[in-house]
C-alpha cells in the first residue's frame, strides 16, 4: 500500500469562510499549516487517516472515489450503520484535490466536534438498504449525504450534493407505499452551530436541506444553529432549500433554478419556515418553470419570521415580504459581508459556473 503521507504535487490552498462560520473565533479548520497532511484514495486509507490524526490540526486530500461499502453491498441497516458512515473529527480540512475526488455509498458525519473544513469534494447521497415504516407515513430512510450534529463551526465549500446514480424515479412500491430510500443532502442539528455553506451545488433532490431536529427539541437548538448560505446553486430540487426550525439563517446571492414540471424532481417550495426560526433573504435568485405565485417559495411550518431583501423572482424584483410573515423581527447578522447587488444575468451564470466540486489542485508533473 502507498503512503497516505505521500502528497501528490498540489496548489496551495487556505481560506476563510464569510457567514456564521466566520464568527466567534472563526473556522480554520486544519489551519493554514497543518500539523498534519494526508492523502487518501479508498476507505482503508482515509479511516487509518481519521484515526491516526485524532483531533489534531490536518489537512485530509481526498484522491478518489471513496466507497464506504469497499464495493461489498450492505446487508441490512446494522451494517450499513457500522460501515457506511465516516466521522469527521476536530480541526480538520477534508478536501478534493480535483473533481474526482467523490464519495459513494458512505454517509459524513460531522458531531461533537468543532472547527471543520470540508470543500471540493462530490457526495453521492446514501441509498438506505434497509428503510423503516412508520405508519401514516410510509418508507422512511435514515442516512444523509453529510450531517453536522452537535458540532461548532463548519464550513462546507464547494460541495456538491446529489443523488447521483439513484434517482427518486426509482424508487419501488412495498405493499403500497413508495419505498423511499434517500433521506436529506445536508442536516444541521441538535444544537450546531456557526455554519456556514457556500458555492455548493445541490441537486437531484427531494428533501434537501433540514436544520433543527424537532419542534420538541427547543431545550437544545434554542440560540443556536446560526447558519449562513451564499453563492449555492439549488436546481432540480424539490423542497427543503432548507427547512428550518430555531435556527437564524441567512441566505444571499444563491440561484435557485428549479421546474414544477420537472419529470422527476418536480418544484414545490423553496424556504419551510419552522417554529420559533429567524429566515433572512437577500438578493437571491429564483427561476422557477411554470410558478407564477411568487409566495409559493415560501412555506409555513408554524413559523413566523421571514424577511427578504432584493431578490429576484423569474426575472423580476418581487415584495416578498408581502406573504404573511413577520418581517419585523429578523435582524441582521454581526458578521461583515460583501454580496453582490446587481443580479445580472452574467452573476447568475457566474455562481453556476464556480459551486461545486469543480475545482483542481493538482500539478502535474
Amino acid at each position: 500500500m502507498k503512503s497516505i503521507h505521500h502528497i501528490p504535487p498540489h496548489e496551495f490552498w487556505y481560506q476563510t469562510p464569510a457567514g456564521w462560520a466566520s464568527d466567534a473565533g472563526g473556522t480554520t479548520g486544519g489551519g493554514e499549516k497543518p500539523e498534519l497532511s494526508y492523502y487518501v484514495t479508498n476507505i482503508g486509507e482515509l479511516r487509518q487517516a481519521i484515526e491516526e490524526s485524532g483531533d489534531r490540526p490536518k489537512r485530509i486530500w481526498i484522491g478518489g472515489l471513496i466507497d464506504a461499502s469497499g464495493g461489498v453491498p450492505y446487508l441490512n441497516r446494522q451494517d450499513q450503520s457500522r460501515r457506511g458512515r465516516i466521522f469527521i473529527g476536530s480541526n480538520t480540512t477534508l478536501m478534493g484535490i480535483d473533481e474526482n475526488a467523490r464519495f459513494v455509498e458512505s454517509a459524513l458525519i460531522i458531531q461533537d466536534v468543532s472547527n471543520v473544513i470540508i470543500h471540493n469534494i462530490y457526495i453521492e447521497n446514501p441509498v438506505d438498504v434497509d428503510p423503516q415504516f412508520e405508519e401514516g407515513d410510509g418508507w422512511n430512510a435514515e442516512w444523509d449525504g453529510l450531517s453536522i450534529i452537535r458540532a461548532q463551526h463548519v464550513w462546507v465549500s464547494n460541495v456538491t450534493f446529489s443523488d447521483g446514480r439513484f434517482t427518486m424515479d426509482m424508487y419501488k412500491t412495498v405493499d403500497g407505499w413508495k419505498y423511499v430510500q434517500h433521506d436529506g443532502s445536508l442536516d444541521i442539528k441538535r444544537a450546531s452551530d456557526y455554519v456556514t455553506v457556500s458555492h455548493c451545488v445541490f441537486t437531484l433532490h427531494d428533501k434537501t436541506i433540514l436544520i433543527g431536529h424537532s419542534d420538541s427539541n427547543d431545550a437544545e437548538d434554542a440560540g443556536k444553529l446560526r447558519v449562513t448560505f451564499h453563492d449555492n446553486l439549488f436546481t432540480r430540487v424539490v423542497q427543503r432549500t432548507p427547512r428550518v426550525r430555531f435556527g437564524n439563517v441567512h441566505l444571499f446571492n444563491n440561484v435557485f433554478d428549479n421546474d414544477v414540471a420537472d419529470p422527476i424532481y418536480k418544484y414545490q417550495y423553496s424556504f419551510g419556515i419552522g417554529k420559533d426560526s429567524r429566515t433572512l433573504s437577500e438578493l437571491n435568485v429564483f427561476n422557477v418553470k411554470g410558478q407564477t405565485v411568487a409566495c409559493r417559495l415560501f412555506k409555513g411550518f408554524g413559523g413566523e419570521y421571514l424577511s427578504d431583501s432584493s431578490s429576484v423572482f423569474n426575472d423580476t424584483t418581487a415584495d416578498l415580504n408581502a406573504c404573511g410573515f413577520n418581517t419585523t423581527s429578523v435582524v441582521r447578522p454581526p458578521y461583515d459581508y460583501f454580496p453582490q447587488w446587481d443580479l445580472t444575468p452574467e452573476f447568475v451564470d457566474a455562481v453556476r459556473r464556480s459551486a461545486g466540486n469543480m475545482l483542481d489542485y493538482r500539478v502535474l508533473v
